[in-house]
């Protein structure tokens, strides 16, 4: 069984091997197609890039079993042909492996200093602002992006953009980001499997984020001692497979009418 694969967004390792875990796809790129010279080192930072490959070809159906609990389980998988991928590029691909591991090197540099912060994110939401202000201190170059200090891998940077882009002030907590928005406050973990929330804007957004980063999401759907009504939680936007989809119904969400999208 093959078909010809829509374009998409994969993570690539140094074994050339990548998988879209939304659709269960799996190929084996060349780098000669990427014009990159791989090395050991491009797993320590590859999840610093922010480009996206279209990816062209042919798959044909397969499938694995992988256990969960006592149980084996058969999972639908789809492989590519070698011969039959095409590649495409974006322009500035050279310039976002460059500007990955200058990050990464900043990283190690900086390690010490970015760790308290991180120890300071796990028990409040600090602005942006005050960010760039901490790291400034410490010696971190000013065109050093904060918003990277609990980026994840898997991140999908295009629910940031999306939310970064309507925001009036950007928060960092733990590994999410909240968005005050002039009609709404976002709290964002820009991954696929989880979900956009929507709050009410508060009357003090330092009361409001006091009370979020002492409770959890659990307790904020179950409503657990009324913490859903104090912080004015109104809905949860799913990541679902078509990030257009996740924006439309975001947009109605927030009570945002003319079109702004980064798309």
């Amino acid at each position: 069984m093959a078909r010809p694969s829509s374009p998409g967004e994969f993570w690539l390792s140094c074994q050339s091997n990548a998988r879209d875990v939304r659709r269960h796809l799996e190929f084996w790129l060349d780098p000669v197609l990427l014009h990159v010279a791989w090395d050991p080192s491009w797993n320590r930072w590859k999840h610093l890039l922010s480009s996206k490959i279209e990816v062209d070809g042919t798959f044909v159906r397969s499938g694995r079993y992988k256990k969960r609990g006592d149980a084996w389980e058969f999972v639908d998988w789809e492989t590519g042909l070698p011969s039959r991928l095409s590649v495409r590029l974006p322009t500035d691909f050279a310039q976002d492996i460059e500007r990955a591991r200058n990050t990464y090197c900043r990283f190690g540099q900086y390690s010490r200093a970015l760790d308290q912060i991180r120890l300071c994110l796990e028990h409040r939401a600090i602005e942006r602002k005050d960010l760039e202000r901490m790291c400034s201190e410490v010696g971190i170059p000013g065109d050093f992006d904060v918003a990277q200090i609990s980026w994840r891998p898997d991140y999908d940077l295009f629910f940031y953009r999306e939310l970064s882009c309507r925001a009036r002030r950007v928060y960092v907590f733990r590994d999410e980001y909240i968005f005050e928005l002039e009609k709404s406050v976002v709290v964002e973990t820009p991954q696929l499997g989880h979900a956009t929330y929507v709050f009410a804007k508060p009357r003090d957004m330092d009361n409001f984020l006091t009370r979020y980063t002492k409770t959890t999401k659990t307790h904020i759907r179950r409503n657990q001692d009324n913490i859903a009504e104090q912080l004015g939680f109104l809905s949860r936007v799913v990541h679902g497979v078509s990030p257009q989809s996740w924006l439309t119904e975001l947009r109605e969400r927030i009570g945002e009418r003319s079109q702004k999208s980064t798309a």
